[in-house]
């Protein structure tokens, strides 16, 4: 058998119907599939098999893609396996990359799944060929921790499983646990797959072992649904992250051999305050350091602690709108801020003079500046994201890439914080003395619920992630 594939995976889990499919595939002269070849406990069709083919599971172990030579080989045609969520991830991501591997998907409701596996655990019956030797089973108890478990680990193999195809602009047979009682369907994937032959009827070896209703099979059944609606399955509950992503921007890293700590500033979150604090200490200071300078002194300073520090929200983009939009003499800000007034309609002032800009004015100007940034933010405007308001997740997502920071402290509690961060090393640190905020313009003085909503609506993940209140509220 020759044709546009090599071999075939069935990328699906337990309880979703996949002995159902093989079974089917089997029937076939020239397609095969081996069953679980990278279960971890066992290898091939068999469980508790050590040895399959001449390949014991410790040499699996060192060389996986051996086995799926040897069944190459074996098979009168193209030959398969199944692979779950918990199978070889090395053996999944090669099949992903090669286009010569039929990628075939077989999903089944996830609580369906989670009921039979839990059913079949009690009986220890996993597949039935006779309704005879069907074991009696009572009702499962339904364990919202154990399916949360349970649903996490299958979405996110088939998120991987999906993304590997997108990456590598290859398609996928996707079959649902309804399609394999649907002769064209199954068919049609026998010819997809490139056999000589014909699915004509369905292999009736295997009998369903549990074809009552789920509310019946479940004693916990009304405690199940409260569960399942409280899990939010449709996502209403998360907010996306469109923002672009942000480099680590490791020449602003502070080094400081007296911890050793790391200093990792966000824009616009007292970043001065806090060098000052390390220059105190008392150890020996290295900055505008590159990649490869901060990887010899990671190298050579055991024990180090990475650090950042967040600003509440709202505070940290008024001192960016106050340093870098407000006044009309940046010439690094002059093209946004001609922007803003002509192309958004931000109500700023041609030239700014703080004693023509009453409060009113200004937080009519900086309400503007809040929701033209919810589009900024999300790319969709044509000016930069700048570093002095992009998000401070972002930041620490791009700090992560290079250094994750081990500690995100807020600027509220930093003095606390530090002396309790500092006496950890055995260091006598002095007093940390915040960034004076400026008198005039305050955000004290123009403060409103106006401005805070607009706040949370352009910053939604960090209030969220950080855990910030309002601005008004923090301590």
């Amino acid at each position: 058998m020759t044709g546009k594939f090599d071999y075939f995976v069935v990328f699906a889990g337990m309880r979703t119907g996949s002995n159902y499919l093989e079974r089917n595939i089997n029937s076939i002269p020239d397609l095969r599939s081996f069953g679980e070849l990278y279960n971890p406990y066992f290898i091939s069709v068999e469980a508790n098999t050590e040895e399959y083919l001449g390949i014991t599971l410790e040499q699996r172990e060192k060389d996986p893609f051996q086995l799926i030579e040897r069944v190459r080989q074996e098979a009168n045609g193209l030959a398969g396996f199944r692979l779950f969520w918990d199978h070889d991830a090395r053996v999944r991501d090669a099949a992903l990359a090669d286009p010569r591997c039929a990628k075939i998907i077989l999903t089944r409701n996830p609580v369906e799944t989670y009921v039979s596996w839990k059913m079949a655990l009690a009986t220890d019956q996993w597949v039935l060929t006779d309704s005879k030797g069907l074991v009696e089973n009572k009702a499962i108890s339904f364990d919202k921790d154990e399916f949360v478990e349970h649903l996490a680990g299958y979405q996110d193999f088939l998120r991987i499983v999906r993304t590997g195809l997108q990456k590598s602009g290859q398609t996928a047979f996707e079959l649902e646990y309804p399609d394999l009682q649907n002769l064209d369907v199954l068919a049609g994937l026998v010819k997809w797959l490139g056999s000589e032959y014909e699915l004509t009827r369905f292999d009736r070896s295997l009998k369903k072992q549990n074809p009552s209703a789920l509310r019946g099979k479940v004693e916990n059944a009304e405690e199940m649904e409260r569960a399942l609606i409280s899990l939010d399955p449709f996502g209403m509950d998360f907010t996306p992250l469109f923002e672009p992503h942000r480099g680590a921007a490791v020449p602003t890293y502070i080094a400081s051999d007296a911890g050793p700590l790391l200093y990792q500033p966000i824009k616009a979150t007292g970043e001065k305050a806090v060098i000052d604090w390390l220059e105190g200490l008392g150890g020996q200071i290295h900055q505008n350091m590159k990649q490869k300078e901060l990887r010899q002194w990671m190298a050579r300073s055991a024990g180090l602690q990475s650090f950042t520090v967040v600003r509440h929200p709202l505070a940290r983009v008024f001192k960016a709108f106050v340093e870098k939009i407000l006044p009309s003499d940046l010439n690094a800000f002059a093209d946004i801020r001609r922007a803003l007034i002509g192309s958004y309609k931000v109500p700023l002032p041609e030239i700014y003079r703080q004693e023509d800009f009453g409060n009113q004015a200004l937080h009519d100007a900086f309400l503007a500046f809040l929701k033209w940034l919810r589009g900024n933010l999300t790319g969709q405007t044509s000016l930069r994201i700048d570093p002095s308001w992009c998000s401070q997740l972002a930041m620490v997502q791009g700090f992560a890439s290079v250094v994750p920071p081990k500690h995100i402290f807020h600027e509220e509690t930093l003095a606390r914080d530090l002396a309790v961060f500092a006496g950890g090393f055995g260091i006598e640190a002095p007093a940390f003395v915040p960034e004076p905020m400026p008198k005039a313009p305050s955000l004290s003085d123009i403060y409103s619920q106006q401005l805070e909503s607009a706040a949370r609506s352009a910053y939604a993940r960090d209030y969220q992630v950080f855990g910030f209140s309002d601005w008004k509220s923090q301590p």
